[in-house]
C-alpha cells in the first residue's frame, strides 16, 4: 500500500487564516493556487494591505516556502511585534506616571 503525501497550499492557509482577506482584492481560487502565485500577486498590484504583503514576501524570502519554514518567520515576526508593542506601553506607562506625579504635585 502506497501512502500519498498530500501537498499543502501555504497560500491557502494564509488567506483563509487572515482576517478580513474576503476585504482583499484577491480572487483565492486564482491567487491562492500556490505561494509563488500570491506572491506574484501581492508584489505585482497594490493590494492595501501591507501587512498580507509583508506576511506572503517573509514567508517566500525567509521561510523557504515550506510550512516549518513559514512557521519560524511568523515566531520571529511575533516576537518583534511584541518588542516594539512592550517599548510602546513602555512610554506610555511612563507618561502616565510623569502625568500622576504632576498631578500630585499640584494638589
Amino acid at each position: 500500500m502506497t501512502k500519498i503525501k498530500k501537498e499543502i497550499n501555504i497560500a491557502r492557509i494564509i488567506y483563509d487564516a487572515y482576517p478580513h482577506a474576503d476585504l482583499l482584492p484577491i480572487e483565492p481560487d486564482q491567487d491562492c493556487r500556490s505561494l509563488q502565485a500570491l506572491l506574484i500577486k501581492v508584489t505585482g498590484d497594490n493590494i492595501g494591505d501591507s501587512l498580507f504583503r509583508f506576511i506572503v514576501v517573509e514567508i517566500v524570502e525567509g521561510g523557504e516556502s515550506t510550512v516549518n519554514g513559514a512557521i519560524r518567520v511568523m515566531e520571529r515576526a511575533r516576537e518583534d511585534v511584541e518588542a516594539v508593542l512592550q517599548a510602546l506601553q513602555a512610554v506610555v506607562n511612563q507618561n502616565d506616571k510623569i502625568q500622576e506625579d504632576i498631578n500630585h504635585e499640584t494638589i
